[in-house]
């Protein structure tokens, strides 16, 4: 069975059903995990103080774990909604690179040795308000960036205009011209802040802002090829949404 052209294709349905139990899977284990943490493991007063910090920094892996969850669920169904001709396996962006896998296999690497030398460094007050505010923000912005442009929005760079393609200019594309990078370059460096990840903070803000500073760039090229009249106007008047880009 898993031989078979719908579960060896990306526009296989069978892989598409596989990528959402497993999402399902990991978003079940991580809620259960924060509940057992929260009624049960933290209320148990026998426990010694290192145990509760580590329980307490696993709360934070726990919260992680289902914004990831939610992420990827995210980008499969608003491409589900606004470019069914193009919804696959792909449209997960579980697949997204080999360096998006290293980045995730980094945190977690990071993560549980610091929380198994280093539990306290995991827990300063500002940590967990800070990180859930930039993930939230920056899910809003990737939200609402994908849901405005509707069908001109892709995942891959479009080297062609299609027919249908239209500038967006309304919504949050108003005053910011690329609102789902910065969603998601906010999204990233708020997960690390919420893991408390020092190391990977530091280095998915620059990683992030490197791809950047060279994919904006050769996008509006092509932006401006597209929509030679509206394009230049437009850029004129409104913001990257990256730092410094």
């Amino acid at each position: 069975m898993f031989r078979s052209e719908a579960f060896r294709s990306d526009r296989g349905l069978g892989k598409v059903a596989m990528a959402a139990f497993g999402l399902g899977v990991f978003t079940t284990l991580h809620v259960s995990l924060l509940l057992y943490t929260e009624f049960v493991a933290l209320a148990d007063s026998s426990d010694d103080a290192t145990s509760r910090l580590r329980w307490r920094c696993l709360e934070q892996w726990s919260l992680y774990a289902l914004a990831l969850g939610f992420f990827h669920l995210m980008e499969f169904m608003l491409t589900a909604a606004y470019r069914p001709a193009n919804v696959s396996y792909e449209s997960f962006l579980l697949n997204h690179s080999r360096e998006y896998h290293l980045a995730v296999l980094f945190s977690c690497m990071e993560f549980f040795l610091e929380l198994y030398f280093v539990p306290g460094w995991k827990l300063h007050p500002l940590v967990r308000p800070v990180g859930i505010a930039l993930v939230i923000v920056g899910q809003f912005f990737r939200v609402s960036a994908m849901s405005t442009a509707a069908s001109n929005f892709s995942h891959r760079i479009e080297y062609f205009k299609r027919k249908e393609h239209e500038l967006v200019t309304h919504g949050v594309y108003r005053f910011i011209r690329h609102p789902s990078y910065l969603g998601w370059f906010w999204w990233i460096v708020g997960s690390q802040i919420l893991l408390a990840n020092p190391l990977c903070a530091v280095g998915y803000s620059l990683v992030a802002w490197s791809f950047f500073r060279d994919r904006i760039p050769y996008e509006e090229q092509l932006l401006l090829g597209f929509f030679p009249d509206e394009y230049p106007a437009y850029k004129a008047r409104t913001i990257s949404g990256i730092p410094f880009v």
